[in-house]
This record gives C-alpha cells, structure tokens and sequence, in this order.
C-alpha cells in the first residue's frame, strides 16, 4: 500500500473511514484505526488534536527527535504509540 493514510489520534472529524473501508481504499485516506500505523504503509502519518504529527518515514529515519530509540522494520509502531515510547 503506497497511499498517504492521515490516522486522527485523538478526535475524529467525520472524514475517517473505518479499518475495513480503509483495507479496500484505492487512494489516500483519512482515519482513525491505528493499525494503519506500522512499517507496513511508510506513507502513513499520524495527527493530534493539537496540530502534533508523526510519520512512519519520521520514525524509520531514526534521528532522535521522536524517540531515542532505534526504530527498526521489525518494531511494532502501534504497540509503541499506545504505549507512549514517543515524544511529539
């Protein structure tokens, strides 16, 4: 899946399509699954209501600023997120 993919974190506007909509979407799309979020779809970004983004190219370029941790392929990026291992 090479499509930009917008995850709203924590608030919802209406624009969200649910994860199975969001599976058999052929363009970019907005939503609020956060399964979209893995080293599986690099084009994936995160957004909170107060106007803080990440995304996955962020991560995987491993420069410090979202986490000191060195993220890896393997890593599950949601498990860490939900956990609060970044800084944003």
């Amino acid at each position: 899946m090479n499509n930009i993919i917008r995850v709203h974190y924590d608030f919802t506007d209406g624009s969200e399509l649910s994860y199975i909509e969001g599976k058999n979407c052929k363009g970019a799309f907005t939503t609020n699954c956060l399964e979209f979020f893995s080293t599986s779809n690099p084009n994936t970004f995160i957004v909170k209501r107060d106007g803080g983004r990440m995304s996955v190219q962020d991560l995987l370029r491993n420069d410090g600023f979202i986490t000191k941790k060195e993220i890896r392929e393997a890593h599950d990026l949601r498990k860490m997120l939900v956990a609060g291992a970044f800084e944003w």
